[in-house]
């Protein structure tokens, strides 16, 4: 899989996905609520350990430098 996400964007998304699930347990949403943040929360933390981006992806935008590329190669 090719990787369209750079290092800060990935330390972002890691903060971003972990604070969506601490909403969990500072906000006790309700089942929908747990539900909701508990599928965004792992969502980005899911794009943040692959270094994919569907949306990205669509956009044709890339936060990935030549060090990014050049690791997808070797593997």
């Amino acid at each position: 899989m090719k990787k369209n996400v750079g290092p800060a964007d990935r330390y972002i998304r890691t903060l971003i996905g972990v604070s969506f699930l601490l909403q969990i347990f500072v906000l006790k949403p309700g089942a929908i609520g747990t539900i909701l943040f508990l599928a965004l929360g792992l969502a980005v933390l899911y794009s943040a350990y692959s270094g994919y981006c569907w949306a990205y992806d669509l956009l044709k935008v890339s936060t990935c430098k030549e060090s990014c590329a050049a690791e997808v190669d070797t593997e």
